[in-house]
């Protein structure tokens, strides 16, 4: 650290003697300038003096007679008094030490602490020296300067030099200088309005504070250039830049390494805290890009569709490619193709250039905010290649967005993918390729267009693996309250479902005994009875009830406990109810309904949660302690959380191979 700060003063020490004469005697002069005047100020009014103008102006100031002025200065003063603005400096420090600014946080502390000692020492100096006291209170001998003026003027004046400093656009910059200007001017006057001040307190305080600014500004622009004083961040910057031709461009989540040499620029994430809190707020778990493989895995197949979507846009492939993703050590690598040129501008050209990239995303289903228009810092993610191309060379969001592209609202509601991170609708865009099947193969050839395709399913898998392995709570209950209000859809299933019960029922069944005959623990035999026990006609009539309550356990998704066992309760009673009033009127069945199926066993075990869609099991033509075992096993196997496996359900319920013998009947 020792020699970290001799090269240090001693770089700065060249830097000095470098610096423009005139601009260092133009600041010595002004710094004299403001000296002078605060000393002539405080030999006016020393010994308690009021001056006549003061008294002039105080009367001009206290005289006027405007609408709402005495609210307006009352509000000035309380907002900048001292709490509100130790509460301000204190909001923008844990601030920006969220965002990784660890140098700016270091300059609002020796802004703060410098506006504190100067306030407080000067009441105890110059307030003791002069002795005046308030125009309002004779008993205090602290008017001289004033605090509040003062505080408020080296505070707005060092965020408009911020401003400045990190030259920010025009049309922010301008507005924001406006009203910090005016907050100054503002706090000056209502001192004065209110009598707390007289008006040589108010000019000292202006006098001081722009002395202060002067000072402070220097020392922070210094503080800049400080190569020990860093962020944990900005180090990790410096230990990935390891090669000489190598340089290093950051953004608010990410450090990427341009290698013009390899033909690599390679990304990785270390977002700063504020980051990393929005997006657990959003989705509980931690940033994905820094060390979910899946994540990285979906960004590299979502710029491989970007990249075809504009090809078949523009012609051009106009996407920096991913050529590798490694998360052995530590933070994941996000390794892109380095595309050779200049920064772009965010002028009229850019913006058409993003509207219509942000327009055919928005058609195919992707999300739009990398390369949105009215995204500021869209126009960052491009670069202007050597022949003039505009190269979208980012694609990944840092910080999530709630407003889903146009046209996405419903699927984003279906899903459950609101708030919106990098996320895909695949329905929209499968229907896209669909719809334009003939003009995507014209452009990117037969072979291109089923790249594509096998592009869009990898893309899907890796989306759904990262997104499965993240609470999403917020998400899901969207997805949870859109299902329950989506009746037209849930009717919609319902009834394809109710159509197709029977082939469920047999599905279902036939996939279990496909695992126990793989496992070994059918003999060829007893697979043989399964499969003609239930393709015999006596199991048609419970098959199909069957059936139709796998369907209910898996269409109804209303987020209320017990809603699915109450289903298959009330549509085996309702059977049930039906066959005894038809005996009661001494009919016989039209369809040859066994009168052994709708019993009140089986409305009582559908009233087990999960199990409960197996009821129909307990049917006499069903009742077959192999059949039951089988639909048993099949059951537990469909439980989340691996719990059949976890909890090795499959030695309870399922036989062993040894045991596999004797059980049909």
């Amino acid at each position: 650290m020792a020699t970290a700060m001799h090269s240090t003063w001693t770089q700065f020490g060249a830097e000095l003697r470098d610096v423009n004469k005139v601009h260092a005697a133009l600041w010595l002069a002004t710094a004299g300038v403001l000296a002078a005047a605060f000393a002539l100020l405080t030999l006016a009014v020393v010994d308690g003096g009021v001056p006549s103008e003061d008294r002039t102006v105080l009367a001009w100031v206290t005289e006027l007679d405007v609408p709402l002025l005495a609210g307006f200065s009352a509000a000035v003063s309380g907002a900048t008094s001292n709490y509100p603005l130790i509460g301000v400096g204190a909001a923008g420090i844990i601030v920006l030490w969220l965002l990784g600014m660890t140098r700016a946080a270091l300059g609002f502390i020796l802004v703060g602490g410098v506006v504190g000692a100067v306030a407080y020492g000067s009441d105890l100096t110059i307030g003791e020296l002069v002795g005046r006291s308030r125009p309002l209170d004779a008993s205090s001998e602290s008017s001289f300067p004033s605090g509040h003026v003062f505080g408020t003027t080296v505070l707005f004046g060092i965020l408009a030099w911020l401003a400045i400093y990190n030259k920010l656009s025009k049309k922010i910059l301008i507005p924001l200088l406006g009203f910090l200007l005016a907050m100054m001017l503002a706090v000056g006057f209502s001192r004065m309005f209110e009598q707390a001040h007289w008006p040589t307190d108010v000019a000292a305080g202006y006098v001081l504070g722009a002395f202060w600014i002067m000072v402070l500004s220097t020392a922070l622009a210094y503080v800049q250039r400080i190569p020990w004083l860093i962020s944990p961040r900005q180090a990790a910057e410096l230990d990935i830049l390891d090669c000489e031709a190598c340089s290093v461009e950051s953004s608010i989540a990410s450090t990427v390494v341009l290698d013009p040499e390899r033909g690599t620029a390679t990304k990785v994430y270390r977002p700063p805290g504020l980051v990393r809190l929005i997006y657990w707020l959003s989705f509980q778990a931690s940033f994905p890009y820094e060390h979910n493989r899946a994540s990285l895995d979906a960004a590299t197949y979502r710029r491989k569709i970007a990249s075809a979507l504009t090809i078949h846009r523009f012609g051009k492939d106009l996407v920096a490619h991913v050529t590798r993703v490694s998360c052995m050590y530590g933070p994941c690598d996000f390794v892109t193709e380095f595309i050779p040129g200049e920064k772009v501008e965010n002028d009229d050209a850019t913006k058409e250039f993003l509207g219509q990239v942000a327009e055919t995303f928005a058609e195919a289903g992707l999300s739009v905010w990398q390369i949105n228009p009215r995204n500021p810092h869209a126009h960052t993610n491009l670069i202007r290649s050597a022949d003039g191309e505009p190269i979208i060379i980012d694609l990944e969001s840092a910080v999530v967005t709630p407003i889903p592209a146009p046209g996405q609202w419903r699927s984003a509601l279906r899903r459950g993918n609101i708030p919106i991170f990098d996320d895909i609708d695949f329905e929209q865009l499968r229907r896209y390729i669909s719809a334009n099947e003939s003009a995507l193969e014209s452009s990117l050839g037969k072979s291109g267009l089923e790249e594509l395709r096998d592009d869009v399913a990898r893309c899907e898998d890796a989306i759904r693996t990262w997104q499965d392995s993240e609470p999403r709570i917020w998400g899901r209950l969207i997805r949870g309250a859109y299902r329950l209000l989506d009746w037209k859809r849930l009717y919609m299933r319902l009834s394809h479902g109710m159509h197709t019960a029977d082939r469920v029922a047999q599905d279902f069944l036939d996939r279990g005994i496909e695992r126990w005959e793989a496992t070994g623990r059918l003999s060829p035999s007893e697979t043989i009875w399964l499969r003609e026990h239930l393709s015999s006609g006596q199991v048609q009539v419970p098959l199909h009830h069957l059936g139709v309550h796998l369907v209910l356990s898996v269409v109804i998704v209303v987020p209320v406990p017990g809603v699915r066992s109450l289903a298959r309760f009330l549509w085996t009673a309702g059977y049930w109810i039906k066959e005894r009033w038809r005996r009661v009127r001494g009919a016989a069945a039209a369809d040859g309904t066994p009168s052994n199926i709708h019993t009140p066993l089986v409305m009582v075990i559908s009233l087990v949660p999960g199990f409960g869609a197996g009821a129909y099991m307990a049917a006499r033509p069903l009742r077959k302690k192999l059949l039951i075992r089988l639909m048993l096993d099949q059951l537990a196997f469909k439980l989340p959380f691996r719990l059949y496996h976890r909890m090795r359900l499959g030695r309870l319920l399922a036989p062993r191979p040894q045991e596999a013998s004797g059980q049909a009947d």
